[in-house]
């Protein structure tokens, strides 16, 4: 890597007009090393929210929990990844983008931390929200930063490669995960971050210079929207813990439930409205909701996030408990999404900056994850490979496709000068979807087995104790009770996909809402690049 400058000045910004000059837009090789660095932190923060689900049985197991505690672990992350996400990005408008990010990795290497030494899932779950407030400040700073240093028209393009590292930690992690808990102690699931980690922090103070306007700390303080920003993050949150707990620890009709909805519906709704009217400078916009392809673009975000992690929770979970399959072989069947969704995005990606319409692989994508998704509904005991196979591939594709045109075209689809905005909405609301995916998944699975294994004259707490209870399942020999236990699994599974299919069937109807609308905008931030790295083919200012 060529060396530093001695006086590095801020580069002007890159602007995407149409012409020649669009046509031949490449990033210098600053902005490629920045590119680089957030491909590396995405990576890990897909990795770990994927890497448990094949190592949560051992997990589970040795720190003596139950299913309902299992299901946490997950959303824990996930809960605490939404509620952050719009926040940080709201600051890092003020403080700047190398503050934020430099300080998201360090509270995710510090939930890492905590995760290794865990010694009861309380502990545990401590650390993945620490784990999840940090990974919220990464995928949403990298989507943010690309608005700031690549035009709208190229980033389907080149987003590709973070893209591509997210989707690879996704489809990686439940394989390196059933390694780790079949070969060695599960605390390597975590202990494999702190090299990212390290990296990362190394690189992130000299690579990643993306300055804003400069300010004092006084001036920047009395901007952060904090009444805002502590009703939206308390009552986000109790809305996302009613909805993970209803129906599997306590019933939808409960207080326990009931309670926690209302407040944080009631606290959702006060927030969107002192935001839209109240806040001196709002850290959520509303105006980003314009129009019907904008609301039906942020639905469909959500929806995928939903879909997306559910799946990736659940047919692990269905190779485990109804194949028998060992964890890593487990991680091993994922392979075919893996090998399809990375290439997929980034096929799509080249695809939407040559044609500069993303409307067709949206509808593309969300045809081919609704028939993947439907094919999970035939999976039994007996499924041949040939037919699970075949349905990870089209899935695969189907979300590839997906991820990427559905992305940007939330940045098309805002107004000038929003796309930074819109691009933070767009991440929120997909992972506000993947808090919800666990929730509603495990509730519609539990509930849906429950249901099976009463008809079946069968305890119903196996349905809560689903997770521990696979390893007893494993052990017992072939017999009438093997046999009726695992329809009941099978039967819980089919419930939680034809949750999928509905909404994935849904969420194509709202996609052809979406119209198309001109990528070639300006970049229009207050962040400038200082220039760091001899080569740049921007001016000096």
């Amino acid at each position: 890597m060529a060396a530093a400058q001695e006086n590095p000045q801020p580069s002007k910004p890159a602007v995407s007009v149409p012409g020649p000059e669009a046509e031949q837009w490449k990033p210098s090789l600053h902005e490629f090393a920045i590119m680089a660095v957030l491909s590396v932190l995405s990576l890990i923060v897909a990795l770990d929210a994927c890497v448990i689900v094949t190592a949560l049985s051992a997990i589970v197991s040795d720190l003596k929990g139950n299913t309902t505690q299992a299901s946490w672990v997950g959303t824990a992350y996930l809960l605490a990844n939404a509620v952050m996400m719009p926040v940080i990005s709201s600051l890092s408008d003020i403080f700047g983008r190398p503050v934020c990010l430099f300080a998201s990795l360090s509270v995710f290497a510090l939930g890492s931390l905590v995760c290794c030494l865990a010694n009861s899932i309380g502990v545990l779950l401590i650390g993945r929200s620490f784990q999840g407030v940090g990974g919220a400040g990464i995928i949403i700073l990298s989507l943010i930063i690309y608005t700031d240093i690549v035009p709208l028209r190229f980033r389907p393009k080149w987003y590709g490669i973070v893209l591509g590292a997210w989707a690879l930690g996704n489809c990686a992690g439940p394989v390196i995960g059933g390694a780790i808990a079949q070969m060695t102690t599960w605390r390597w699931v975590f202990y494999i971050m702190f090299p990212f980690c390290g990296v990362g922090l190394l690189l992130i103070p000299w690579l990643v210079t993306l300055k804003p306007q400069t300010a004092t700390m006084g001036e920047k303080l009395m901007r952060v929207d904090w009444l805002g920003s502590f009703s939206f993050i308390s009552s986000a949150t109790l809305f996302l813990i009613a909805v993970s707990w209803g129906g599997i620890q306590h019933q939808w009709r409960s207080a326990s439930t009931l309670v926690p909805m209302c407040l944080g519906t009631a606290g959702l709704v006060w927030t969107l409205t002192y935001e839209a009217f109240l806040a001196r400078e709002p850290f959520m916009r509303l105006s980003l909701f314009w129009n019907s392809s904008s609301v039906a673009t942020y639905i469909c975000g959500a929806i995928q996030g939903l879909v997306l992690y559910g799946q990736l929770y659940y047919v692990p979970f269905y190779f485990l408990a109804v194949k028998g399959y060992s964890p890593m072989h487990t991680g091993l069947v994922l392979l075919p999404v893996m090998v399809t969704l990375v290439p997929g995005s980034i096929m799509t990606g080249l695809l939407v900056t040559r044609t500069k319409n993303y409307r067709y692989p949206i509808w593309t994508g969300w045809a081919l994850t609704g028939v993947a998704t439907g094919l999970t509904l035939i999976w039994d005991v007996d499924t041949p490979a040939a037919v699970w196979v075949t349905t990870l591939v089209i899935l695969g594709f189907g979300h590839g496709a997906i991820l990427n045109a559905q992305n940007f075209a939330a940045q098309a689809v805002c107004k000038q000068g929003e796309e930074g905005l819109a691009a933070a909405m767009y991440g929120f609301l997909r992972q506000f979807g993947m808090a919800l995916g666990v929730g509603v998944g495990g509730s519609a699975f539990q509930n849906v087995m429950a249901l099976k294994l009463k008809w079946e004259g069968l305890p119903t707490d196996i349905a809560a104790q689903s997770e521990s209870f696979v390893i007893d399942l494993l052990k017992l020999p072939d017999s009438a009770f093997k046999s009726r236990v695992l329809d009941a699994y099978v039967f819980g599974f089919r419930g939680v996909y034809a949750v999928y299919v509905g909404i994935s069937g849904l969420a194509f109807l709202l996609s052809l809402l979406v119209k198309r609308f001109d990528m070639d905008k300006e970049i229009n931030t207050s962040h400038m690049i200082i220039n760091r790295i001899k080569g740049s083919r921007l001016p000096e200012a």
